[in-house]
Parts: structure tokens; C-alpha cells; sequence
């Protein structure tokens, strides 16, 4: 009796060290991807499944490692062609409207940014793969109990005010039949869809950055993006994976 009262303590204490060393093991799901693809896609555009289809292949390559990091955005604007988007949010218009003020106007999917410099309906893998952050400022995202906490150091590299972009999204590839509108019959599969995107701050490079977050849902991944002004050149982003 003694020897299996001894077995269920150590096996208790085992599993209580496993949790105890869980806390520290949350920077291990941090990467720091060298290129930042966002795509700008609607179920209702009949043009855009060759640009979902480019997006998707390079993100089953890359997925989330420190590589090229892939966002699909749906916008709404398309709505009224017959298809209501189901993952199409207002918000993520605005983010297209953003960067299409920094391109003279230019809005239109499939619209694919690059560390929000260059823009194209379509790209070659290679002029991806040739676009690379600077990887400053530094980025950490930490667990904190029910919420995530945010920490950007300072960095004299702007004379600009920074502007802190939050995205969550679901990593994998999300397949959507469509019903009505011009792709009516098909299905629509689209990679790393954005669930929510907003900006939490906008900083002056010399100050740090420090913000909590709610905690993300099941299946939700983060990604912190440093732009140097609104809808500007991303400077660095780090990608948290749960």
C-alpha cells in the first residue's frame, strides 16, 4: 500500500512539474516570419481563386515557420453581387483602403501586399521570397493568464509615428461553398483567414510598447505587425501560434 501511495504521489508530481514548466514553453510558439503576404480576396470575385490558389501553396510551404507569412482578407464590398461573404468584415476594407491611399487609390482584388510596400493581382514565388523585413523593432508575445501580453521595444528607425496592427486568424485552409453571385457552384479555399484585425497603438519610435490583449479562442493564431505610419512599410512582425 505504501509502495502505490509512493507511485500516485510521484505520478502527481509529475504531472504538476509538467504544468508548473508549461508557462515558459509559450515563446517557443513565437516566429518571426521574414516576409508578411497580405491577400485581398472575396468569395463573390470570380478573379480572385487564382490569387487564393497562390496564397494557399505558399502558405502549405511555408505554414508558420520563420518564412513568409500568409493573411487572407475578405472584404465586403462585393457583397451586392449576390454572395455575401462569410468571413467579410468592414474592417478589413478599411485595411485594403489604407494601403490604397499609400498606392495612389489603387483598391481592387486580388489585391496581394508585401511587407506593405508592393502590390499586384498576381506574383511569382520568387518576387515574394525577395521582399525582407528588417526584423526591427523587437516583438514579444507572452501568455499572461487570461490575456496576451504585448511588448515592443524602442527603436530609432522612423521619424514617423508607428502605427501597432493586431491580426487574429485562423491557421489552415478554410473551404467555403458558394451559392449565388459570379462563383456560383464552386468552392472557395482560403488560407490563414483573418478573423479580426484593428490598430492598438501608435507610438513614436523612441517610446516602448507594452499592451495586454484578450486571450485568443480555440484555433486562433496572432500576429503583431509594426507599420511605419498607417498602412505604411511593415518594419517587423512576430507570429504567435498557441
Amino acid at each position: 500500500m505504501k509502495l502505490l501511495r509512493a507511485s500516485v504521489l510521484f505520478l502527481i508530481c509529475a504531472v504538476l512539474a509538467g504544468f508548473a514548466y508549461a508557462g515558459p514553453l509559450e515563446k517557443r510558439v513565437m516566429s518571426n516570419p521574414v516576409t508578411v503576404l497580405e491577400l485581398f480576396t472575396s468569395q463573390g470575385c470570380s478573379s480572385c481563386p487564382p490569387a487564393n490558389k497562390f496564397v494557399r501553396e505558399m502558405t502549405e510551404t511555408d505554414g508558420s515557420v520563420d518564412g513568409v507569412l500568409t493573411l487572407s482578407y475578405s472584404v465586403d464590398y462585393w457583397d451586392y453581387l449576390g454572395w455575401k461573404d462569410t468571413f467579410g468584415k468592414p474592417e478589413f476594407s478599411a485595411r485594403q483602403h489604407t494601403y490604397g491611399k499609400n498606392f495612389g487609390g489603387k483598391v481592387y482584388t486580388p489585391q496581394m501586399v508585401i511587407n506593405g510596400l508592393v502590390h499586384s493581382s498576381q506574383f511569382s514565388d520568387k518576387k515574394v521570397r525577395a521582399q525582407k523585413l528588417e526584423g526591427t523593432p523587437q516583438i514579444t508575445i507572452e501568455a499572461d493568464g487570461d490575456a496576451l501580453k504585448i511588448q515592443i521595444s524602442a527603436t530609432p528607425i522612423s521619424k514617423k509615428s508607428l502605427s501597432i496592427m493586431a491580426v487574429r486568424y485562423r491557421p489552415g485552409i478554410e473551404s467555403i461553398p458558394v451559392k449565388r453571385g459570379e462563383n456560383r457552384g464552386r468552392t472557395i479555399n482560403l488560407a490563414n483567414v483573418v478573423q479580426a484585425c484593428e490598430e492598438i497603438g501608435r507610438i513614436k519610435t523612441e517610446v516602448s510598447f507594452s499592451k495586454n490583449l484578450p486571450a485568443l479562442t480555440d484555433g486562433e493564431a496572432l500576429v503583431i505587425m509594426v507599420q511605419d505610419g498607417r498602412g505604411g512599410p511593415i518594419l517587423g512582425a512576430v507570429n504567435y501560434i498557441p
